[in-house]
């Protein structure tokens, strides 16, 4: 029972028979009865501040027209003292002739309440606390002092959802209304600005007061686990630290990205018409209907794994075949080149705001389980770099803001190796590290058992390989794979790098007991991933969470190291009063923007914080570029 309620398994506790050597569970905490007002004056506004100013700290909240970081605009502002004890202060509501109702000017609003939005001494609590620095800041204030943010708090307790409405009513036993209960859903839904402000106010203040009310709950929960550091340390700081990386946005030339589109029309149709010459006939290649039937009906292929089209035709399943037949490598290429046509040559343009030309992404801290940072609306971490296409993708992202305006990139070299050398404490990985020598050289020296100067590229590749896909946990199915080696030949190979490299296989089998017995993996900062499914029956699921076992503490705290890097710097680039901005953060990698004569102080703050981000046993190392374009990078 213990282990299940610390997965936070509720359901299925529930489902569980009373045991005698279990203590009864505490009652959940109910929810405090509400009492809720609107704000529709300037006398109302004036209390209201005098309220919030001599609280000690308050909840607050926001209702908008849009979630777009870019265009959001305040219909109005949330604030809650005490449990049942909530405001509402109504902006921007469209008026109604049926149902006047007083609004508070946004003028009124910033001298009332920007001194006390703005005093990081005033804790405030908050529900996406991001995407309400970008509201506050387009309506001309600042908001400082969020110190309880729920929806990192949940993130990082792992549970399956951080929607507020699931946080309170799994933490309270409350239903929180959802906004469609006023507006709808579908063609026939009312905007929210056209929603009262009476009735928007009632939902907002219920929002407002439930936060305020399950933030304890989630706060015990994180100290109890010993997670309240990584709370306040990391996550917390590096929230106002992304959103003004969102806020300054990407230089882009449109014209470059339009011309090289036009200029790949003609690759795709040359792509299309070899995959359809060496069926002899035209078909629609994008169909994995008719695509499978071409292949292992028409061509005879080795069939792949069965899905609900018929045979996988995907890119892993198709991998397999490429000796098999020469039509998969030009399916290979048609995809990449209409791929990369449709998800940023054409995609990208319409991502450009109207209002600074730039491009705005959306950093996500709270999605991807290992800790890493996401890219989203759009996604600039997943722009080829390989492909000449990719690279020439990258050519359209510039410099902007001054004449002799330049990037400054610092990525950190092989983190994920520096950080499995560390934590497995083998000998021959880190004295590998210590004497700076080519890892994968010298991975391929100790597995092939010749001189250093003996490795060929071939073995160094292979080495490279394994290297990495032993932090996702690759077996000798997954070499023989991606290497075309027999499944006999990756299995030799991987148990000589074992044999090898002792340190790391024990530390796999150590990682795996532990995350079998405590039910999470956790980085070095004690972020932690829970795998119930390492328990599972089912062979495939068992070893995919046996997998994300191992890559956890890797993947993981590479992405730690790099946030407190993150953290670091800006601090750091504010005290000096940089020009420079840190614009883009692409999983190792971080990318400055600003004028010519401040990139060699820039690149000597990138390289004298990021090694010293955390002590390893081995050192941290970081590849300084600079250019006047991505490309260049």
């Amino acid at each position: 029972m213990a282990f299940f309620r610390e997965l936070e398994f509720r359901s299925l506790i529930d489902r569980l028979p009373e045991s005698d050597g279990d203590a009864e569970e505490p009652p959940a905490p109910e929810a405090e009865p509400g009492e809720h007002a609107n704000v529709p004056d300037g006398a109302g506004l004036a209390a209201l501040a005098g309220t919030l100013r001599d609280s000690g700290g308050f909840a607050l909240g926001a209702l908008s027209t849009t979630g777009d970081t870019a265009h959001p605009l305040l219909l109005g502002l949330a604030f809650a003292t005490e449990p049942g004890r909530a405001w509402y202060v109504p902006i921007g509501h469209a008026p109604r002739l049926d149902s006047p109702s007083e609004q508070l000017t946004l003028d009124a609003i910033r001298e009332a309440l920007g001194p006390l939005l703005s005093d990081a001494s005033l804790p405030k609590t908050a529900y996406g606390a991001k995407h309400l620095l970008h509201q506050f800041g387009r309506a001309g204030m600042a908001l400082r002092g969020v110190t309880r943010e729920a929806s990192l708090m949940a993130f990082l307790l792992g549970e399956t959802s951080q929607a507020l409405e699931n946080l309170v009513n799994e933490r309270l036993g409350v239903e929180l209304r959802p906004i469609t209960a006023l507006t709808g859903t579908g063609r026939k839904a009312t905007p929210l600005a056209q929603v009262d402000p009476e009735s928007a106010g009632e939902l907002a203040c219920q929002q407002v007061d439930l936060l305020l009310q399950v933030v304890p709950e989630l706060e015990a929960k994180l100290r109890e686990r010993g997670q309240w550091e990584l709370y306040e340390d990391m996550e917390l700081p590096l929230m106002p630290v992304l959103a003004e990386m969102e806020s300054a946005g990407v230089g882009i030339d449109i014209g470059v990205l339009r011309d090289i589109s036009d200029s790949l029309i003609g690759d795709i149709e040359a792509a299309e018409k070899a995959v359809h010459d060496h069926v002899g006939r035209e078909f629609n290649i994008g169909s994995p209907q008719q695509l499978s039937d071409v292949l292992f009906r028409e061509l005879g292929l080795p069939p792949t794994r069965r899905t609900k089209q018929g045979h996988s035709t995907d890119q892993r399943a198709l991998e397999g075949l490429r000796e098999a037949h020469p039509i998969i490598d030009t399916i290979f290429e048609y995809r990449q080149l209409t791929k990369l046509k449709s998800t940023y040559l054409d995609a990208l343009p319409g991502t450009v705001s109207p209002e600074d030309g730039r491009i705005h992404t959306d950093f996500q801290q709270t999605v991807a389980a290992t800790g890493r940072l996401s890219s989203t609306n759009p996604n600039l971490q997943n722009i080829p770099v390989r492909t000449e296409t990719g690279r020439d993708i990258r050519r359209a992202f510039v410099p902007e803001g001054y004449d002799d305006a330049v990037y400054v990139a610092a990525d950190y070299s092989q983190i994920e190796l520096r950080v499995l050398a560390h934590i497995t404490e083998d000998t021959g990985l880190i004295d590998a590290f210590l004497a700076d020598a080519d890892i994968h050289q010298a991975t391929a020296a100790s597995v092939y058992g010749v001189e250093a100067a003996e490795v060929t590229r071939q073995m160094r590749d292979t080495a490279k390989m394994v290297n990495f896909g032993i932090a996702y946990g690759m077996g000798s199915f997954g070499l023989s794979d991606r290497t075309g080696m027999t499944r006999e030949e990756a299995e030799a190979f991987i148990d000589s790098y074992y044999a090898n490299f002792p340190g790391i296989k024990a530390w796999q089998e150590h990682v795996l007991s532990t995350t079998k017995q405590q039910g999470y993996a956790e980085t070095l900062y004690g972020r932690r991933r829970y795998l119930p499914a390492i328990h599972s029956t089912n062979f495939q699921v068992r070893s995919a969470a046996e997998r994300e076992a191992i890559n956890m503490p890797i993947q993981g705290t590479a992405a730690d190291i790099i946030k407190v890097a993150m953290i670091r710097i800006a601090q750091a680039a504010r005290e000096r009063e940089l020009r420079s901005r840190m614009i883009l953060q692409v999983h190792d990698e971080l990318i400055f923007e600003g004028p010519s004569d401040e990139a060699d102080e820039v690149a000597g703050l990138l390289a004298e914080v990021m090694p010293a981000s955390i002590e390893l046993k081995v050192p941290l190392k970081v590849d300084l570029k600079r250019g006047r374009t991505w490309a260049e990078l």
